[in-house]
């Protein structure tokens, strides 16, 4: 079937696939976030270094599982332990999860360890930062919304969510 009304095809080939897109996303990023608590033992790995094998060990199969899509792994829930095992023996007490990753950074090494507590220190920020914007978008619509053609408002939503960008344009040489 053909859709002869522009208006009516840009709805259901550009905006609807658009929204069923970012819908799937945004409950990828949430799903994501519940399963925060299983990345929180990461939080203090010099603490890991005295944990029962046997907690540690379902910790550490815990997140493999959940970053396990369909058939790839990004890590091994084995090596992950004996990683952790390791490192926390290299680490000063009281050092959190960025400076880890700029020690396991500088020396190379736990590559899975890595990948975890990359994924923890990235799940709130990714989650926040797009919750702002879409909020920022709801204050400039709701301001300027009788004002305004389309093309202009998404000109302005992208100015204010990216105003650290903005800010650093220089308007003289235009």
């Amino acid at each position: 079937m053909t859709i002869d009304d522009p208006t009516k095809r840009y709805k259901i080939e550009f905006y609807y696939y658009l929204l069923d897109i970012v819908t799937t996303c945004l409950d990828e990023r949430f799903n994501q976030l519940k399963s925060r608590d299983s990345f929180d033992f990461l939080y203090d790995i010099v603490e890991l270094r005295n944990a029962p094998p046997d907690g540690l060990d379902t910790k550490c199969r815990n997140v493999a599982v959940i970053l396990q899509d369909h058939e790839s792994r990004n890590i091994d829930g084995l090596e992950l332990r004996e990683e952790i095992k390791v490192l926390s023996t290299s680490l000063k007490p009281g050092i959190g999860p960025k400076e880890t990753l700029k020690f396991i950074g500088r020396h190379n090494f736990c590559p899975n360890v890595n990948v975890a507590l990359r994924i923890l220190l990235t799940l709130p920020v990714t989650v926040a930062s797009g919750e702002r914007s879409f909020s920022k978008l709801k204050l400039i619509e709701t301001y300027l919304r009788s004002t305004m053609c389309q093309t202009r408002f998404n000109d302005f939503a992208t100015m204010s969510i990216e105003h650290e960008v903005a800010e650093d344009l220089n308007y003289t040489d235009c």
